[in-house]
């Protein structure tokens, strides 16, 4: 054999292979003669293959050069040639081949790679879309989709808040770990803090130390200090409904990879939240936030039936504000306005209605009037329940109150309850509405039974 090619794979196989020669009696020296090694170039920056000498006590050469791919450095070909050879010269030929192979190769690892990770992405989203799509309750769909994320990364601290009406705040509508307490409240105003600055800008962040980042080191929460962040707009086209913060204290930091995942979790959760706001607000009266008659009606027919199933009492509250057209005529809409809340608000705070909406419904009936759903209440309980609205309302120093009769707000109760006093949803509310009518001729302020 007069002529050998030989591959090495590994750029670390250099030295070895460099060892082995000279200890066969070659001198491995550049074009100019400078004994060399193993240097990550060692005949010049060009990469050219080169040919080095002198050659060894048999009259061998050597020939070596690097094979370079987009990636960088992939390997070294190396030519042994005898004196007398007479084999073409197929050594450039040989090192573009492989290094076109090589690329071929790495493009097609990373298109692999990049596959895995959109498949896994998708299983991840699939998983996650068959458990939030469904759900039209703002509150639950927001927890639900919190839980997803946290699930999904492996963190216990996480934060879904959305965008006030106002498009100036963010309110904190789920969340996991030490931010639990902040449930409900407002968290930021747009462009302050991270998760003011990702709403005002729009795009995601991904902060690997929070301990030492600019936008961090204004916290005064100590849960808020330490660890990895990841926060992400909730966006419907490029209108921003609010933000999710994942993060960590220990372990290794997040990267891009979970920032894309987080992102893409995203993109479902905000059409998610667009779309249990929409049936929200179909089914929500827009000044009190209550419920409206039309979906108090469905609910009470499905709970009737499972009452008829079960055997279970249900009962009614109906009620109206008392003088409330002296109040308006004397105060104005925006004060009445504001009796309306404060009401509604009672109604919600002394009843059972969670953010699944069971067991009781509290709904506007129409102008002053309300109507709560007690499933499970008999009606002597649900009585007691009346009168402690009925007394808190009473309680209450609304602003222009001291305009009206006593001068103080006040109630007027019905109450009915299935079976006792009827056994259709119609029926239950005309019940209802005749001992609400009696409340009024004996006085008002008062509670009066079916």
């Amino acid at each position: 054999m007069t002529t050998t090619l030989v591959l090495l794979p590994d750029p670390g196989l250099l030295e070895p292979f460099n060892t082995s020669l000279t200890g066969a009696g070659f001198v491995l020296t550049d074009p100019e003669g400078k004994t060399f090694r193993s240097a990550p170039n060692p005949c010049g920056g060009s990469g050219d293959a080169c040919l080095v000498g002198p050659v060894c006590s048999h009259g061998w050469s050597v020939r070596r050069a690097p094979i370079t791919i987009s990636s960088g450095l992939a390997g070294y070909l190396i030519e042994q040639r005898a004196p007398d050879s007479q084999a073409p010269d197929l050594f450039e030929a040989v090192r573009g081949l492989l290094a076109d192979r090589a690329q071929t190769r790495l493009d097609l690892d990373s298109t692999v790679a990049e596959l895995v990770e959109k498949y896994e992405l998708l299983s991840v989203l699939y998983d996650s879309a068959a458990t939030i799509v469904s759900i039209s309750s703002l509150e639950e769909v927001s927890q639900r989709i919190l839980d997803e994320a946290a699930r999904t990364l492996g963190v216990e601290y996480a934060s879904l808040m959305l965008m006030e009406e106002s498009g100036t705040s963010l309110r904190v509508a789920a969340a996991r770990g030490p931010r639990r307490d902040t449930v409900g409240k407002i968290h930021s105003a747009l462009g302050e803090g991270i998760a003011g600055y990702v709403a005002q800008q729009g795009k995601p962040l991904l902060i690997e130390e929070l301990s030492t980042h600019e936008l961090a080191c204004r916290a005064t929460r100590e849960e808020d200090r330490p660890g990895s962040l990841l926060s992400v707009p909730l966006k419907v086209q490029d209108r921003v409904l609010g933000v999710l913060n994942v993060n960590k204290a220990t372990g290794e930091p997040f990267r891009t990879g979970d920032l894309k995942l987080l992102s893409a979790l995203a993109d479902l959760a905000a059409l998610s939240i667009e779309n249990a706001r929409t049936y929200q607000n179909a089914i929500t009266d827009r000044l009190t936030r209550l419920y409206n008659y039309g979906y108090f009606k469905e609910q009470l027919e499905a709970s009737l039936d499972e009452a008829r199933r079960t055997g279970t009492p249900l009962s009614l509250l109906m009620f109206d504000i008392d003088h409330f057209k002296n109040f308006n005529d004397k105060n104005g809409h925006e004060l009445a306005n504001v009796v309306l809340v404060g009401v509604a608000t009672i109604c919600l705070t002394n009843c059972r209605q969670g953010t699944d909406r069971v067991p009781d419904l509290v709904a506007r009936y129409g102008g002053e009037e309300f109507i709560i759903m007690l499933r499970g209440i008999p009606r002597d309980d649900a009585f007691q329940i009346a009168e402690r609205i009925r007394r808190l309302v009473h309680d209450e120093a609304f602003e222009g109150a001291q305009n009206q009769p006593g001068g103080r707000v006040t109630v007027s109760l019905g109450v009915a309850s299935f079976p006792n006093n009827a056994a259709t949803s119609d029926a239950l509310i005309n019940r209802a509405d005749e001992a609400l009518y009696r409340a009024k001729r004996s006085g008002r302020n008062n509670v009066q039974l079916a």
